[in-house]
């Protein structure tokens, strides 16, 4: 684990954490949930198709848990309204998700739970003009830390990331590193990020290339990058050269790739946030070349462990069979935190959500921990776990 107010990696169980007295939590009641005169419509547009559909599903289904909930604890104290949990499929297609949002619109619904950077991008000035409140469960690209916008962030942004994947390369020895990133918010970010960390750090960054994340094979930018390996290889010796690969699924298909090129697979190789606990990277041959790499170590951000952490993990390794990455419990918060918005506004207005959400998110400890945000209404800090791919 990154421990950020320390600026150091720690091994061991991350304790648990209690929220002080007055904070608001996620309340779980026996009670049977009644109907209400209002419901009020939340749109969750996840990946559930393509290259983030495993981590997409996922948070979809937490944030149904968190309708589930919700409206337990609403009927218990007779609110008047109920939520109702609306998931559509984008694809991680930034183009379909203005097209589901718009869609959603139509329809009346105020208040989006969205996925990553580039949709966040595509999304921002439709719900800006329209009033739309919008919470990204993993959107991090420092481009769009912007005050004042609809958009809510619950991860930190990269900037805070890269420190954390700075020190991880630092620790491991290495003094060059060789980027291959997808060529959009999130994956610009990163590498001009590491590149600021990298002097202070003690190794440089070598630009390979970046590449169109629609695309279906890398062959070209894999060759790059093998050639400019080899090169840092002659320069430092195997044992001080890394690559990062800041992509999502679609490494995948690199993995598959470079396992052709002996200089790539003799040295170290690490991640980022967008590709932890991807299902498409356990698949045989790609995972055997992670583990040859060293694991593809990558951090994430990490929840503070509750009962509320444990209430979201049960769930979906019950459903699923597998541990659910960081930012499904970010989606299952984000329908908590709209819903005590709408109650501290007294108004399921969006503007009046809006204004008072970053008050609420100051004070309120759920499944990913403490949710206050900072001036750019992206959440204020975070420590990170450190994930790897192990033979089991």
């Amino acid at each position: 684990m990154y421990i950020a107010s320390e600026d150091r990696v720690v091994t061991g169980d991350i304790p648990a954490q209690k929220p002080p007295s007055g904070y608001l939590t996620p309340v779980i009641v026996n009670a049977t949930p009644t109907e209400a005169t209002t419901v009020v419509e939340i749109g969750v547009l996840q990946p559930l198709s393509g290259r983030l559909a495993s981590l997409g599903e996922l948070s979809a289904a937490a944030a149904q848990l968190a309708e589930q909930d919700v409206n337990r604890y609403l009927s218990s104290i007779n609110a008047p309204f109920r939520v109702r949990v609306v998931v559509a499929d984008t694809a991680a297609d930034p183009t379909k998700a203005l097209d589901q949002m718009k869609a959603l619109h139509s329809r009346g619904v105020k208040f989006y739970i969205v996925r990553t950077s580039g949709e966040v991008r595509a999304m921002k000035s439709y719900a800006d003009e329209n009033k739309l409140l919008t919470i990204s469960v993993s959107s991090t690209a420092p481009a769009l830390a912007i005050p004042g916008d609809y958009v809510f962030r619950l991860p930190p942004d990269d900037n805070k990331q890269v420190r954390a994947i700075s020190k991880i390369i630092q620790d491991s020895g290495v003094k060059a590193v060789v980027a291959i990133w997808r060529n959009d918010d999130w994956g610009n970010g990163l590498v001009r990020g590491l590149e600021n960390m990298s002097r202070a750090r003690g190794f440089e960054v070598i630009r390979a290339a970046s590449y169109d994340p629609q695309k279906g094979e890398f062959s070209t930018e894999v060759g790059v990058l093998a050639r400019l390996v080899k090169d840092a290889i002659g320069k430092y010796g195997a044992d001080k050269v890394a690559v990062v690969a800041f992509g999502f699924a679609e490494l995948q298909t690199i993995f598959l790739t470079a396992k052709n090129y002996p200089e790539l697979r003799s040295v170290k190789w690490f991640g980022a946030d967008g590709s932890t606990g991807l299902s498409e990277l356990l698949v045989p041959d790609a995972a055997e070349f992670a583990v040859s790499v060293g694991g593809f170590v990558s951090p994430k951000f990490a929840p503070a462990r509750s009962p509320y952490y444990e209430r979201v993990r049960s769930y979906i390794l019950e459903r699923y069979k597998r541990e659910p990455d960081s930012y499904a419990y970010n989606a299952y918060d984000a329908v908590w935190l709209i819903t005590y918005s709408i109650l501290k506004a007294g108004s399921a207005d969006s503007e009046a959500v809006w204004r008072v959400f970053p008050q609420v998110a100051a004070n309120y400890f759920g499944a990913s921990g403490y949710t206050k945000l900072n001036e750019a209404g992206d959440r204020d800090s975070a420590d990170y776990e450190i994930w790897a791919i192990v033979k089991g």
